[in-house]
């Protein structure tokens, strides 16, 4: 039997509820803690292997000159091959090494097994490998870089990151071809280069093609400038100075202009045969007696994936004859032709008629995909 006034009592629904509302609430911030912690070891893991991986990559650039052009399988350098300096990332973590040539820039990206991404290059400590965006110009895909072309004005923009070891190609705008007995323009100049690293927003301005005997424009992106090609020279006239020179008018007396980026233009002859613009890869021929000589050949580049020649001089006219010849990838020679035969080509020269008008400028930036 029960004592008299004895009662029994258990929890209620609400005491339940309160506690399971506590411990899921404790639950939460054990969690929050330990994922926080627990981030915050993975990020130091995967700094602390950029810093020794940044070490040994610019303790092999010091030995062999240049920094590795890949990493095998086993993340040691190839290019040429050292075993003594293979990347060591801790264990669960990946690397992902990208340089182009001459080698003298690279960009290291370290990933852990739950996404996080950390980035080191050359001249910059470990930071989170943010989404990296290019846009401007046209672009199309080589394997594993990015071509981006550029025939109008406009500009590169690099938001999310930078890239490392760029190549690039410059074209200035041809110069046009000369009148009467005139002589084939000079092919635009060329800058070739690698830079070291593009971010952020950079201007790219495209030089048109020169009219008649007039110099194409410059072409540039962003400080690194080629100068448009000489234009052609006028009847009695020398050929005029540019990235690469025009050619002389068909007078003996008449001297071709000077490159100062690319080949020199040609002289003039006797019997009105003018001279050849100069092109990016060789100076435009002196007149010969030949109709429609064809103008100096020009800058021979695969940038794009595809071997291609830009700025070509344009080939120089004659007082007779009917033959027309295709400048070097320029212009043409004796009649009034453009330089549409080639990138930054240089116009033709003139018969009785103008000479033609070079062809625009461009600008070239190659690679690695991000």
């Amino acid at each position: 039997m029960h004592k008299a006034g004895y009662q029994q009592h258990g929890f209620t629904i609400v005491e339940l509820l309160v506690v399971i509302v506590v411990i899921g609430i404790l639950a939460a911030i054990t969690v929050v803690a330990y994922t926080g912690i627990s981030q915050k070891a993975i990020v130091a893991v995967l700094q602390s292997d950029l810093t020794n991986a940044s070490d040994q990559l610019k303790i092999y650039q010091a030995y062999h000159g240049t920094f590795p052009a890949t990493l095998d399988a086993s993340n040691c350098p190839t290019g040429p091959a050292d075993s003594n300096y293979c990347l060591k990332p801790s264990s669960g973590n990946t690397f992902a090494y990208t340089s182009s040539s001459p080698y003298s820039a690279f960009s290291l990206v370290a990933t852990s097994t739950n996404g996080t991404k950390y980035r080191i290059t050359d001249n910059s400590g470990p930071l989170v490998a943010a989404a990296l965006v290019v846009t401007g110009g046209t672009a199309t895909i080589d394997g594993a870089y990015t071509v981006r072309t550029f025939t109008s004005s406009g500009t590169l923009a690099v938001t999310g990151g930078t890239i490392s070891g760029a190549q690039v190609l410059i074209v200035g705008g041809g110069g046009g071809g000369g009148d009467q007995y005139g002589s084939g323009g000079g092919g635009g100049g060329g800058v070739v280069a690698t830079t070291p690293s593009l971010s952020g927003t950079v201007g790219v301005v495209i030089g048109g093609g020169g009219g008649v005997g007039a110099n194409g424009g410059n072409s540039s992106l962003g400080t690194a400038t080629a100068y448009g090609g000489g234009g052609g020279g006028l009847i009695e006239a020398n050929g005029l100075d540019g990235g690469c020179g025009g050619g002389a008018s068909g007078y003996s007396s008449d001297t071709g202009g000077t490159g100062s980026q690319g080949g020199h233009g040609g002289a003039g002859g006797l019997n009105s045969f003018a001279g050849e613009g100069g092109g990016g890869g060789g100076a435009g021929g002196d007149a010969s007696g030949v109709f429609g000589t064809i103008g100096g050949t020009g800058y021979l580049s695969s940038i794009t994936g595809t071997a291609a020649y830009y700025a070509g001089g344009g080939g120089g006219g004659s007082d007779n004859g009917m033959t027309n010849v295709r400048g070097g990838l320029g212009g043409g020679g004796n009649y009034e032709q453009t330089g549409s035969n080639g990138l930054g080509g240089g116009g033709g020269g003139g018969n009785s008629n103008n000479g033609g008008s070079g062809g625009s400028g461009v600008v070239i930036v190659r690679y690695l995909t991000p």
